[in-house]
């Protein structure tokens, strides 16, 4: 499912696709992909010539997420690595500022630039990026840093209110295969990518009839503040008459 270059882009062609070493009639695509040619003629993929990575299916280049990060005023430089998160490749920004930032607005404001794929699950806030001894920027240390970050967050549960947020939780436990879920756990820092968000979205219209938007996710990541979203704007939800009293929270 290759074309054969470039619309009307001749410079372009040339430079992605070379004459074949297997047959020089032929023209092979530069993909960015490194491999070698083992002694039976098999190609053996090694990797990337460029940083992009492969998360949730997405074939995604950090630098252009890492641009976007530092177009936002408070920002000065920005690091977006892959972690694995139960056995799932995701997302970390690791932000240089000395500034105190939501996260939402963040989230919010990357969402005008980029598909939701290529939004981060997790956001580190560091006033200087870890360096090695010979000075350069310790890539190590920063992954580090998401699991010391991921361990402060949730240190209390607090139970569904309603029903509406008792439908909500039910909805996220499910789809992140994670019990219990409080309704302040933030969706993007217990697990949730941009495909999950999808299957949330559309289970939502399913069971409760309200149609949410991705967007609005990024500026209430919380069963509560979802809740308060669709009970008190133009989703006009209505709570059924027979809703839970409010439950006891406990610390875990």
């Amino acid at each position: 499912a290759l074309a054969s270059g470039y619309h009307n882009q001749p410079e372009m062609t040339q430079e992605k696709f070379k004459p074949s070493f297997l047959d020089e009639t032929k023209t092979l695509f530069r993909t960015g992909d490194l491999g070698k040619q083992t002694a039976p003629g098999i190609i053996e993929f090694m990797g990337r010539k460029d940083n992009q990575v492969k998360v949730n299916g997405y074939r995604i280049d950090p630098g252009e997420i890492e641009y976007q990060l530092t177009r936002y005023a408070p920002i000065e430089r920005a690091i977006v690595l892959p972690v694995q998160v139960n056995n799932q490749t995701q997302l970390s920004a690791y932000c240089q500022t000395d500034k105190t930032l939501e996260i939402a607005e963040i989230r919010e404001f990357l969402a005008k630039f980029l598909p939701v794929y290529m939004i981060p699950s997790y956001f580190i806030f560091l006033k200087q990026f870890p360096l090695t001894r010979h000075g350069k920027l310790d890539l190590h240390s920063l992954r580090e840093l998401k699991e010391t970050s991921k361990s402060l967050v949730n240190s209390n549960y607090v139970a569904p209110r309603n029903h509406l947020e008792s439908n909500l939780v039910s909805i996220w436990e499910k789809i992140l295969s994670k019990h219990p879920i409080g309704i302040f756990d933030n969706f993007f820092e217990i697990g949730g990518h941009s495909l999950l968000l999808s299957r949330v979205v559309t289970r939502v219209h399913k069971e409760l009839n309200v149609s949410v938007k991705l967007a609005d996710f990024f500026k209430v990541p919380t069963v509560a503040g979802l809740a308060t979203l669709i009970s008190q704007t133009q989703y006009n939800y209505q709570e059924p008459i027979s809703a839970i009293p409010p439950q006891k929270s406990y610390p875990m």
